[in-house]
């Protein structure tokens, strides 16, 4: 079977970051081999000899679309000027394999870059994620799954650890069967903005709701199953510090999706393990979560993480260049 590779499908509409403006890469390493969008790119900071403390990105795109040079993740990659590496991951999308082939992704990812920490000159017991909408919903379920067996195909890359220590997700869901019946009664304010499209229930039929496509069936009728989707469902006392970030005026994503998990990481956790940020008004894809205001308080949000708060190669940020821009 011939298969589109992601980046080859969205290139056109998803212009990419130009990545000769790092001053290292590895571009394209497989990460496992069931697919060729089973790829990530590891780009290294000008400052620093590492090895690096690295943030791993997971593109949104509603499990659908997107691929790991998107200018949709620009944003995210601004740690590269703060002394971090980042890596940014393919992984495949619903239409090439279903549910939990992107969590399985996300796992062999992570457990190949800890696997090569040493090659690639990276920290393995500093792991960031960093991930937006579908992003944000795989960065969950991998933060709070560590490394369960029952979460994991080992048959699927290399073996290694998939711990992390820290996690940023941005507008996303925790808790899928609450997401799936979200926002019946404002369909048609959606209809006219053209938000959710394809996610909720009023907008499709059975299984062509965003989650249906995802997982392959009616998620309502199949409770218990959803939940295995649900990060929320897997909070335990290891559950590493979070950043929960959502704009209140989410017709995609309803915030409290954001407020469920913070919740219960506080209940399970203690006070101080998550933090949770809402954006007054802002909607889906908030270009004030992007930022660099916010983008800023995300670093700072790392470097207590990692640097206890005194990271020696924190400057302004600076900006990220798209192929085709002018420097």
């Amino acid at each position: 079977m011939s298969i589109t590779l992601n980046r080859d499908a969205f290139l056109a509409s998803e212009p990419e970051i130009d990545v000769t403006q790092f001053r290292r890469v590895e571009i394209d390493l497989p990460y496992a081999d069931q697919s060729p969008n089973q790829i990530l790119d590891v780009w290294y900071p000008q400052d620093g000899d590492g090895p690096y403390p690295v943030v791993i990105l997971f593109h949104g795109g509603a499990f659908a679309a997107g691929h790991k040079r998107s200018f949709y993740i620009t944003s995210m990659a601004k740690p590269i000027s703060q002394g971090y590496a980042v890596a940014t991951v393919e992984y495949r999308l619903y239409t090439e394999a279903l549910w939990p082939a992107q969590l399985i992704d996300g796992k062999a990812a992570i457990r190949y870059l800890r696997a090569n920490a040493e090659r690639l000159n990276l920290d393995p017991d500093r792991f960031a994620l960093w991930g937006n909408s579908a992003g944000g919903n795989v960065t969950q379920l991998l933060a709070v799954t560590g490394d369960r067996p029952d979460c994991d195909d080992l048959s699927v890359g290399v073996p290694a650890s998939t711990r992390i220590q820290a996690a940023i997700a941005w507008y996303t869901t925790s808790e899928l069967m609450s997401a799936e019946q979200f926002g019946t009664d404002i369909a048609e304010k959606r209809s006219a903005t053209g938000a959710g499209k394809g996610m909720m229930p009023n907008d499709g039929e059975g299984t062509t709701s965003m989650f249906g496509a995802l997982l392959g069936y009616l998620p309502l009728l199949y409770p218990e199953r959803t939940q295995t989707a649900s990060p929320i469902a897997y909070v335990d006392e290891n559950c590493p510090p979070m950043l929960l970030e959502h704009g209140t005026n989410d017709l995609v994503i309803d915030y409290h999706q954001s407020v469920y998990m913070y919740e219960k990481i506080r209940a399970v956790c203690g006070e101080g393990r998550a933090e949770l940020v809402l954006f007054e008004g802002e909607p889906h894809g908030s270009q004030v979560i992007k930022g660099d205001e916010n983008i800023t308080k995300c670093i700072d949000f790392l470097d207590r993480v990692f640097w206890n708060g005194q990271n020696p190669y924190r400057k302004p940020l600076q900006p990220i260049r798209i192929v085709g821009e002018k420097t």
